[in-house]
């Protein structure tokens, strides 16, 4: 976090059909759950949800709602906006129900071989995690919208989308459906589910390949007029091939930018899309702010989607997490955003360190961050509420912001320690390599990574900077970087970055290799 499109109707082929075609072989060997989404009527902020659950001969099924979305570290209690919930037989007979807490139901099968649930959702909310039906859009999460079966195995969900008159068009990073009709997706399982939002509408897109992966800018809402969506896509085009050259890779052969303009704020990640709230009053195609904003989300695909800290994931959506490397999941994830914006050639040097200086001013002006540790603000998010951000600055420390200042930190410390023969580059390619899909890593193991890739011991460099509150330094790195401080007695001045008048051509060089632009772009 930081704070497709399928056809229009009549069309044969779409987005939705490019990428993962088919559910996964152990999937599809349980029978899935299936959805009918409606909007019958969207001034009235509320759409309804027919599901299809199969018994396996069970006499009675508990299903639940979660209670909070990946991504997004606070509690919510989504099964509020749940209403007029009906459970029925095959042959439309009504089934008993209860209600033993409040996110789970129970119901009586009576023999039958499948059960149909029928609910309405109340869709008032513009967050990032919450539901909204307008009258010219909607807005739909899986973790608010979606009731499952209380279970461990991976069941596919089956989606489909029937629309009001006069919208044409949903967008989501699911696959289609095997009847590739519109507007009709699977996900392998509640997982991809969750972690696949839609939006449904009448949608502008953009579309742009970045070796071989699909990419998708769904404009949708109150779209500027003086947005230009072509220029947007091929901003995120550079931005996304310079994620390539980093990596080496992307991680899936469909993503999908879902790009909402409407009042509000923030964005978060998703598996293989984002969800953007943008301003109704954004020009051109984006602004820097926006576009550091969306290379944040997208850095995301890889870092915390793939590469995530062990405790997050398989997900417990009834029983949030705490984890302790938040400030490497968001905070160095805000780090690449930036600087990546700087090498593709979207950005450049100079923005990136405007940016830097913005969080290094923000971090030594919070009194909080002598009070609490890097790793006591991760542990401790889901009792401070904010997913991180807003939090009181005289007690508590961004994992965001001291995260994005450690990440600058850490580069020079690996840096200088291997002789300028690794980086922090680096050590987010061999974590990737070591613990990247479903494994997960532990703090401890990626020290040691960290700590090879440096070349020396580097344990006693993150106990000082995640579990106490003493002071970065940034001594080292401005040295690395032949960089200092502004000369000002103004404390939001203070901790302005610029080059250092005698700089070394070595240093120079240290530099200019942080923030060169990748060759060809």
């Amino acid at each position: 976090m930081r704070h497709l499109w399928a056809r229009p109707r009549g069309w044969c082929v779409g987005i939705a059909a490019i990428g993962l075609l088919s559910a996964s072989a152990a999937a599809q060997r349980l029978d899935p759950i299936v959805y009918v989404v409606r909007i019958p009527a969207p001034e009235t902020h509320v759409a309804v949800v027919e599901a299809r659950i199969p018994t396996a001969n069970r006499a009675s099924l508990d299903v639940m709602m979660p209670v909070w979305s990946p991504g997004y570290y606070v509690r919510e209690d989504y099964a509020k906006r749940v209403q007029r919930f009906v459970a029925r037989a095959p042959n439309g007979d009504s089934l008993a129900v209860e209600q033993p807490q409040p996110n789970h139901w129970r119901i009586a099968t009576r023999g039958a071989v499948t059960i149909t649930l029928t609910y309405e959702l109340q869709c008032g909310q513009r967050s990032v995690t919450g539901n909204w039906v307008g009258a010219d859009m909607a807005v739909l999460n899986g973790a608010p919208t979606f009731i499952t079966l209380v279970e461990h195995a991976k069941r596919p969900h089956d989606v489909r989308v029937e629309m009001p008159a006069g919208w044409h068009q949903s967008a989501t990073s699911l696959a289609a459906a095997a009847d590739n009709r519109p507007d009709h997706y699977l996900a392998t399982d509640y997982d991809e589910l969750v972690d696949s939002p839609i939006i449904i509408g009448n949608i502008s897109v953009h579309e742009f390949n970045v070796e071989g992966s699909k990419h998708y800018l769904a404009d949708i809402g109150e779209i500027p007029p003086v947005w230009n969506g072509a220029l947007a896509a091929e901003n995120l085009r550079r931005i996304a091939l310079a994620n390539h050259r980093f990596w080496g890779f992307l991680p899936f052969n469909k993503y999908v930018f879902l790009n909402v303009f409407r009042q509000g704020g923030g964005g978060l990640e998703h598996l293989n899309s984002t969800l953007l709230t943008s301003s109704p009053r954004s020009e051109g195609g984006g602004a820097l702010r926006w576009l550091e904003f969306v290379a944040h989300e997208y850095f995301h695909a890889e870092n915390v989607k793939r590469l995530r800290p062990v405790e997050l994931g398989p997900f417990d959506y009834e029983h949030p997490p705490a984890t302790a490397s938040l400030w490497l999941s968001e905070g160095v994830t805000t780090y690449y955003g930036d600087l990546l914006v700087a090498r593709s050639g979207v950005g450049t040097p100079k923005d990136f360190f405007a940016s830097l200086s913005n969080d290094l001013t923000s971090l030594q002006n919070s009194p909080g961050r002598l009070e609490q540790t890097l790793e006591q603000a991760s542990l401790g998010i889901f009792s401070t509420g904010g997913s991180g951000v807003g939090g009181d600055r005289n007690s508590t420390v961004s994992y965001y912001v001291k995260g994005n200042v450690l990440g600058w930190v850490l580069d020079a410390r690996i840096q200088r320690a291997s002789n300028g023969t690794g980086s922090l580059d680096d050590l987010m390619r061999l974590a990737y390599k070591r613990y990247g899909g479903t494994v997960g890593f532990t703090p401890s193991q990626f020290v040691a990574v960290a700590s090879e890739v440096a070349g020396t011991d580097l344990v006693p460099f993150f106990h000082k900077a995640l579990q106490t509150t003493d002071e970065l330094d940034y001594s080292e790195a401005l040295d690395w970087f032949g960089l200092r401080f502004v000369a000002s007695d103004d404390p939001k001045k203070a901790w302005t970055l610029e080059d250092a008048p005698n700089a070394t051509a070595a240093q120079k060089e240290h530099l200019r290799r942080l923030t060169v632009k990748y060759a060809g772009m």
